[in-house]
């Protein structure tokens, strides 16, 4: 075999770092490019006869066909012939000491899956230059003396040349590994969720005209194709509260690794498979939000000035840890006027979670009156807020009312006895009724009787709340008598009366 010419990057540096994937096919018998007789070089797929040198770079400009893919030499001193390759490797990054690096690695595997699936005769020719220009180097480059002369031994060397600019030029600004982000917009039950995706090459530019695959749990999927800003949107419909996966697959995406073949023996030339495409998927999760239920219940639903007022809020509709914050709005004259504005006792707030019933802590109402709570439930991403207005609460005042009788000693007539009351508003004015109840013999059996006899006389006095009045029971029998006040219940107050036998309730007439 005759001396080889060394190329500047030697490739032989690569054998001991790469190993392959995917198998090698055989090409016919007798199709012609090798300068050696007892050899048979793979059939030559796309592309242009030049002379023959003994070399791969000799006899054929072009791409040739390994087990029916397309290949390109990166090995132009070797011998190509059409056995004893390994299975192909994505390799990224062509390194040794005087190999192509990462750079120019991108850039050829950018120019060989773009271009190189193109039965064309001319563009395949152009990757065939390119590809030596970036891989090897020196004279094969495209401006140098061998690649030169290669491209002008071509039937169209204008357009190989100009071919091969252009791709050289856009491995520049593109090659490189590309990436697809996929975003997608919230929406409501029976919304639209609008998902995008993003692709962009490996310099971060718009990568335009990738076919796309737009999907959504639950929808069917979409078609389309990425636009000049490197993104494709899809519209879905959403019946369905919850989480959903949106899915962006990105086909026919420029591999910005070398799919290598590399050889058995040294003295054979390496080849690069063309055509190669990547297929890119980027996933999110998009929201639907759903609706709460809520309802309220007072508890307890009647209650006395100064006790703890409570609601229970029954929540449905996600899981999702939330507030419930509870406002108690009040006193107001009657239950129709009653409504989640105006005054306000104070507000409460409980985390909620499951489906469920959870009370809300207590707020204290200090007036009688009716009130009513208001219960606002935070939404989540899949959730939509709820509010409710209800759970009347009748909250009632408790009167005190003293009796003191002026002369606990006195001869048969008018008696003199003050009546306080408190507790109650100071309207309306309420009718306070003073019983006289005896008389009995002694006081121990007033005691004993504890104010249970019969009334010798009665005296009704309208009385505002807060108020102290004197009233005249008329009582004409000698013996002890007990005195005792009450006021009735009403619609926002709790009957009462006053402490019998109590200091200042007792009457001995004599």
């Amino acid at each position: 075999m005759s001396k080889t010419t060394r190329p500047t990057r030697h490739s032989a540096v690569l054998v001991a770092a790469l190993v392959a994937v995917g198998s090698l096919g055989v090409a016919p018998p007798g199709a012609a490019g090798s300068a050696s007789a007892r050899y048979t070089t793979p059939a030559r797929w796309a592309g242009y006869a030049i002379t023959s040198n003994g070399h791969a770079d000799g006899g054929w400009i072009g791409g040739y066909l390994m087990g029916g893919r397309p290949v390109f030499v990166t090995t132009p001193t070797k011998e190509l012939r059409r056995s004893g390759y390994r299975p192909a490797r994505a390799v990224d990054d062509l390194d040794g000491r005087h190999g192509p690096g990462r750079g120019e690695t991108e850039r050829a595997a950018w120019i060989l899956s773009k271009y190189g699936g193109y039965r064309d005769a001319a563009q395949a020719a152009a990757v065939d230059v390119s590809v030596y220009d970036l891989v090897v180097g020196g004279s094969w480059r495209t401006t140098g003396a061998r690649g030169e002369r290669r491209i002008g031994e071509a039937a169209q060397p204008a357009t190989v040349r100009r071919f091969a600019r252009i791709m050289l030029d856009q491995s520049r600004r593109h090659a490189g590994p590309y990436r697809a982000r996929v975003t997608a917009t919230g929406a409501d039950v029976g919304g639209t969720v609008a998902a995008t995706v993003r692709v962009t090459d490996g310099h971060g530019r718009a990568a335009a005209g990738l076919p796309v695959t737009l999907a959504v749990t639950g929808a069917t999927a979409i078609q389309a194709v990425t636009g000049d800003d490197g993104r494709a949107v899809a519209r879905f419909t959403e019946s369905q509260a919850g989480w959903h996966s949106v899915t962006a697959t990105v086909r026919n995406v420029p591999e910005h690794r070398v799919h290598l073949r590399l050889p058995r023996r040294p003295d054979q030339a390496e080849v690069a498979e063309g055509g190669v495409r990547r297929t890119l998927v980027a996933r999110t999760q998009a929201a639907v939000r759903g609706p709460q239920t809520l309802s309220l219940q007072p508890s307890p639903s009647t209650l006395v000035t100064g006790s703890a007022a409570r609601v229970t809020a029954t929540v449905t509709g996600d899981g999702v840890p939330r507030t419930a914050t509870g406002s108690l709005y009040g006193p107001f004259a009657s239950t129709s006027a009653a409504q989640c504005a105006g005054p306000v006792v104070g507000s409460a707030s409980v985390q909620v979670g499951v489906d469920g019933d959870y009370a809300l802590p207590a707020l204290v109402p200090r007036d009688p009156g009716y009130y009513v709570w208001a219960v606002a439930v935070d939404g989540t991403p899949t959730a939509l807020p709820v509010e409710g207005c209800g759970a009347v609460t009748t909250v009632k005042a408790v009167a005190t009312i003293s009796v003191t009788a002026l002369q606990p000693e006195m001869s048969a007539g008018t008696a003199e006895v003050r009546v306080a009351l408190a507790g109650l508003p100071r309207l309306p004015a309420v009718t306070v009724t003073l019983k006289v109840q005896g008389p009995y013999a002694t006081q121990q059996a007033l005691a004993t009787a504890y104010c249970s006899g019969a009334a010798v006389a009665s005296v009704d006095q309208k009385m505002n709340g807060d108020a102290t009045v004197s009233l005249f029971p008329y009582v004409d029998q000698a013996g002890w008598y007990g005195l005792q006040a009450s006021v009735p219940a009403g619609e926002l107050r709790q009957g009462s009366q006053s402490t019998c036998m109590a200091l200042g309730t007792v009457l001995h007439v004599s």
